[in-house]
């Protein structure tokens, strides 16, 4: 197993002792103010800040599965929390508790007129990159989910997705809904997917996993969270994966249902990939910029609204 799958795996391990964590009263952070005791999730290093603000400064990176007490309620997306005897603000997306559950990104904060694009990939149907290098002209962000397995059997396809320079995550290493798995084998399918991609590209994915058919429970995302990385799920499916699809399809399934903060999900390895999406998404974006949205990437998408 590699290095970083050992890391990750013994981070698991470290979630999973916290648990009685979740299981207890609430506990009295420093100053006396009552807190309910929760657990650093969806990434390496949490940022505590002076306020709950982007611009303000750090005090400390809370490393993940490390023990955080929330202690207050939140304000413009962050949470009061007491951390290893500092008293600061964490953003929401990464701190879990028993109340709050496992947070994952449906949806951005509002406030930005944001929009994120991602590809799920592994349909298997030939890779259609008109669309991808039609963003990359217009220079419009997209992020990338391939499954692990996918990228073992198309290598020359996944590394020339990697070759446009979009965001990489993972999509899961097979077509296997997590949530009729147990924890061994979610565990193995995400780190697995991981390491293929990586064999592949030669560079590590961002940390940042889309399930497969769309489907996670409260486990599931406990344990992919536990791993350090993100669950991203989409509010807006292009519906642009089976056969027959028309590109008034896929426009009729996206513009009229994207809002402040959507994330769209489309394919470029299924039946109607050229003769649907690819005609489409022109039309798509250039509504879409007319109607003022800007678009970014998941990982810009999962941080704070910078107004």
């Amino acid at each position: 197993m590699p290095k970083r799958a050992r890391r990750f795996t013994r981070s698991l391990l470290s979630l999973l002792v916290l648990v009685p964590l979740f299981a207890a009263a609430p506990v009295v952070a420093q100053e006396g103010s009552p807190g309910e005791a929760g657990v650093v999730v969806g990434t390496t290093e949490l940022i505590i800040r002076e306020c709950p603000d982007v611009s303000c400064a750090s005090l400390g990176l809370a490393p993940l599965a490390d023990p955080i007490i929330v202690t207050g309620d939140e304000a413009n997306g962050f949470l009061p929390v007491a951390w290893r005897g500092t008293s600061g603000w964490a953003w929401r997306l990464y701190v879990a508790t028993p109340a709050r559950g496992t947070p994952y990104l449906a949806r951005g904060t509002p406030g930005c007129q944001r929009l994120a694009i991602i590809f799920n990939i592994g349909i298997g149907e030939p890779l259609q990159l008109d669309p991808l290098l039609w963003l990359q002209a217009e220079g419009v962000p997209a992020t990338l989910f391939p499954i692990g397995s996918w990228a073992q059997a198309f290598p020359d396809d996944m590394r020339t997705l990697a070759l446009l320079g979009f965001p990489i995550g993972s999509h899961g290493d097979a077509h296997l809904d997590l949530v009729g798995l147990t924890d061994e084998e979610v565990v193995t399918n995400v780190l697995d997917s991981y390491a293929h991609i990586r064999q592949i590209t030669g560079a590590d994915p961002i940390p940042y996993f889309t399930p497969y058919a769309a489907n996670m429970d409260e486990r599931v995302r406990s344990l992919i969270a536990g791993l350090g990385y993100l669950p991203v799920f989409w509010d807006v499916p292009a519906e642009d994966w089976g056969e027959g699809i028309s590109p008034e399809h896929v426009y009729e399934h996206v513009v009229p249902n994207v809002v402040d903060g959507s994330i769209v999900e489309f394919h470029v390895d299924a039946p109607s990939s050229a003769e649907a999406t690819a005609i489409a998404l022109p039309w798509i974006v250039a509504d879409l910029r007319a109607r003022g949205f800007r678009f970014v990437t998941i990982p810009e998408m999962a941080q704070p609204c910078a107004s």
